[in-house]
């Protein structure tokens, strides 16, 4: 009797001692580079786009569960950890876009509220098959933002 209370007495222990270690952990949230994202098609690159955001929210809400406290930023990431708008930034680069004729708004994701990434989020909709790169070279030429001859 004594054994069998000793072992579920260890096994418990184990087992709260790996709950409050998974719990206390930081929350490990991925982000993307260009090289990551640039083959993806929109559909794939919009399943990484929400996975980011998500991973922000669910960590915003753990911190909550063990401090009871929201950080200042809610857990809103910062535009730039975004997959749509790392692949933007750098195709903008790549094709001479500069943000300043497309961010015309200041909110918390400005290059996310332009007429660029609702174009692209467009053409994303009803094209999910196609490369995301290519939904931008479309997008970016719709707008007048690249002439058919300065696409690389």
């Amino acid at each position: 009797m004594k054994i069998s209370v000793a072992v579920a007495f260890m096994l418990c222990a184990s087992a709260a001692a790996l709950a409050a270690f998974v719990w206390s952990g930081p929350s490990q949230i991925r982000h993307y580079t260009f090289d990551e994202l640039s083959e993806l098609t929109c559909e794939e690159l919009g399943e990484r786009h929400t996975e980011v955001i998500d991973a922000y929210h669910d960590a915003e809400i753990a911190h909550y569960g063990r401090t009871a406290a929201f950080h200042a930023d809610l857990g809103i990431p910062s535009e730039d950890v975004l997959p749509y708008a790392v692949l933007m930034m750098r195709f903008m680069r790549d094709n001479n876009i500069s943000e300043t004729n497309l961010v015309t708004r200041s909110m918390p994701w400005p290059l996310l509220y332009s007429d660029f990434y609702y174009e692209i989020s467009g053409t994303c909709a009803a094209n999910p098959s196609w490369q995301a790169v290519e939904a931008m070279r479309q997008s970016a030429l719709k707008l007048g933002l690249i002439g058919r001859n300065e696409i690389d």
